[in-house]
């Protein structure tokens, strides 16, 4: 395609391949828009078609950003884009969205710079007509948002503004953020349902995973999977970890910018990471430090006893141990002829070696 197709004001659109698989690819000379947006006022697009036994139209729609191709193409805008109040996008299994880098662009607003798969974001934040994507199947794959600014990055879907994403099947897998949220990403006054599907985390093989490459302020990176960013405590709330399909996860975003979270869904945030992080290098450092005060205090006793000439006389037995060491019995035999065990004659001989500075057997033979 070489102009995006736009959805307006009250219409209602089905697009299905019936009568073969199709593709709709993102020509290199359009580069600045969403290959599909439904930016109308109560307008809604539906890509593909409920998949039942025997139906003629179960062929695929694949819309494709280019990026494999060679050259590859880099846009400046999501492929996908939900904003107009009360408007709804709607795919279905046999759909994909696939293989779109967004690389930014000078126009600076929102549209452009935020997610490379799909974007939703109610227009003039209208907090009761939201921006709709309902995802009941289908695939959002190997999507790249190549954005380093301020903003927070989605790599397979962002959600800004009164946006609502429902997630009840397909997969969101391979995708990539510069910043957060690889496969998902919430503003703080976003909603998200999730009932089924699954959005593949870091821990997902090589080819599945989707990958947040640089953590909000920090080093540390959060929300592979899914990431919400707030204004308040907890900041951020995230799922690195894979969320499978009988996973429920859900965020109900709110005019404060602050939402709420679903009772007993698995939810992490950063001051609860920092924290466990801050125990185990607390922890690591008190161990090490324990160890390496008995490696200073097993050498310093080592050298008082070397130095201290009261202790470095040999004891009657230390004497009879040493006479027998400066032969050619074995330990065996020295043990057997003093009446020792083996272990006893061990520990004779060790005082010995430390006694006389020498390290084994073969030094205090060298040195007599």
């Amino acid at each position: 395609m070489h102009a995006p197709l736009i959805i307006e004001d009250g219409k209602h659109i089905r697009l299905v391949a019936g009568d073969g698989n199709r593709t709709i690819m993102r020509g290199s000379d359009f580069l600045d828009y969403p290959v599909i947006w439904v930016s109308g006022e109560n307008a809604s697009l539906s890509l593909g078609n409920p998949q039942t036994e025997g139906s003629d139209m179960n062929f695929t729609i694949t819309i494709d950003g280019g990026y494999l191709n060679t050259p590859p193409v880099i846009a400046h805008a999501p492929l996908a884009a939900v904003s107009g109040p009360d408007s709804k996008l709607i795919i279905y299994d046999g759909v994909t969205l696939q293989n779109n880098c967004n690389a930014g662009d000078p126009l600076g607003t929102s549209i452009y710079q935020l997610s490379a798969g799909v974007f939703i974001r109610t227009k003039d934040n209208l907090a009761d007509r939201l921006a709709e994507f309902i995802m009941k199947g289908g695939t959002i794959r190997g999507n790249v948002n190549n954005i380093q600014n301020i903003n927070m990055t989605g790599g397979g879907v962002k959600l800004a503004g009164f946006g609502l994403f429902t997630m009840e099947g397909g997969v969101i897998m391979d995708n990539t953020a510069a910043r957060a949220g690889g496969g998902v990403n919430l503003g703080s006054r976003a909603s998200f349902k999730k009932t089924g599907g699954i959005i593949y985390g870091s821990n997902a093989p090589a080819g599945l995973r989707n990958t947040a490459l640089e953590g909000l302020g920090s080093p540390a990176v959060f929300g592979h999977a899914v990431f919400v960013a707030l204004i308040e405590n907890p900041v951020i709330q995230f799922r690195d970890d894979t969320v499978g399909e009988n996973d429920n996860l859900s965020y109900m975003g709110h005019p404060s910018e602050n939402g709420v979270f679903g009772e007993g869904e698995k939810w992490n945030n950063q001051q609860k990471v920092l924290m466990y992080r801050l125990i185990i290098i607390t922890v690591s450092v008190l161990v090490l430090g324990f160890l390496a005060f008995l490696l200073i205090r097993k050498k310093f006793k080592r050298k008082q006893i070397q130095t201290d000439g009261s202790n470095n006389e040999l004891t009657a037995h230390e004497k009879k141990v040493y006479d027998l060491l400066l032969t050619d019995m074995s330990l065996k035999m020295i043990a057997d002829t003093l009446n020792l065990t083996i272990g006893g004659v061990k520990s004779h001989c060790s005082k010995i070696y430390v006694k006389l500075n020498v390290k084994n057997r073969k030094e205090l033979l060298v040195r007599d």
